[in-house]
């Protein structure tokens, strides 16, 4: 089951970073995100329409149809029921709009059924009916597997100064009883989440019904990246978190 979720993993980092950035975007003013634009999103992902989606993207700062296209097409190559949903979040303090999205699929291999769950906040901007540049703001997706959907809470924030000293915790919610669980917890290098590479964990026995790490934020803007991977006798758990980095709020 480890080696399969290892394999899984980078595809389920994959069903958000289909929309990474390349670059920071400079906020200037622009038109609020449609509705109809967040529709039309939404169906071209839902439909597999390669040519519609294409026709809903400018390339611009953080947004580079081709290579959206083709992580897309990556996922529903693993996830092949990947749906996803989009829908307008709450402006932010440049003017910008946020896109909230939430993709989940099922792969199933050698007998075991795996779920997934991922959530992502963009900041956008819209260039008549097409979307033409994007920041991401936030991000998590959870790889479930085994007897049972294992819930766990990720305590973390989505946003840290330069420098800051944070925590960054993983819990399994239901109490252990006597069960013995393991884990691991690594941070994932840019490069790695842009060639969806699989990290390596090591794991270790948890007694806390968890991971529970204190971590010193870089002194650059940017983020950091996380990634746990959680093993109990009824299922194991793949998560990964992005956590902002900045110099001011």
């Amino acid at each position: 089951m480890f080696v399969s979720l290892r394999r899984l993993f980078p595809h389920a980092l994959g069903a958000l970073i289909a929309f990474v950035p390349i670059a920071a975007i400079q906020p200037s003013a622009q038109a609020r995100l449609s509705d109809d634009l967040v529709r039309a999103l939404e169906n071209a992902l839902n439909n597999n329409n390669s040519a519609g989606l294409n026709a809903l993207l400018e390339k611009g700062p953080g947004l580079n149809p081709a290579g959206l296209e083709s992580r897309v097409q990556m996922l529903r190559q693993t996830f092949g029921d990947a749906r996803w949903q989009l829908s307008n979040g709450p402006d932010l303090k440049d003017g910008r709009s946020t896109l909230l999205i939430k993709v989940t699929g099922s792969h199933q291999e050698a007998g075991r059924s795996f779920r997934l769950e991922a959530n992502q906040k963009l900041a956008v901007q819209q260039n008549g009916k097409k979307l033409s540049s994007q920041e991401i703001i936030g991000q998590e997706s959870i790889l479930r597997s085994g007897k049972k959907d294992l819930e766990v809470s990720v305590i973390a924030p989505e946003e840290v100064l330069t420098g800051q000293r944070y925590d960054f915790d993983v819990v399994v919610d239901e109490p252990l009883k006597d069960a013995v669980i393991a884990g691991g917890i690594v941070e994932l290098s840019k490069e790695a989440i842009a060639n969806l590479r699989s990290p390596e964990i090591s794991l270790g026995a948890l007694n806390g019904g968890g991971i529970f790490k204190t971590i010193q934020a870089p002194y650059k803007p940017g983020s950091q990246s996380w990634a746990v991977l959680l093993m109990h006798p009824e299922g194991t758990v793949s998560v990964s978190r992005m956590v902002r980095v900045v110099s001011r709020r």
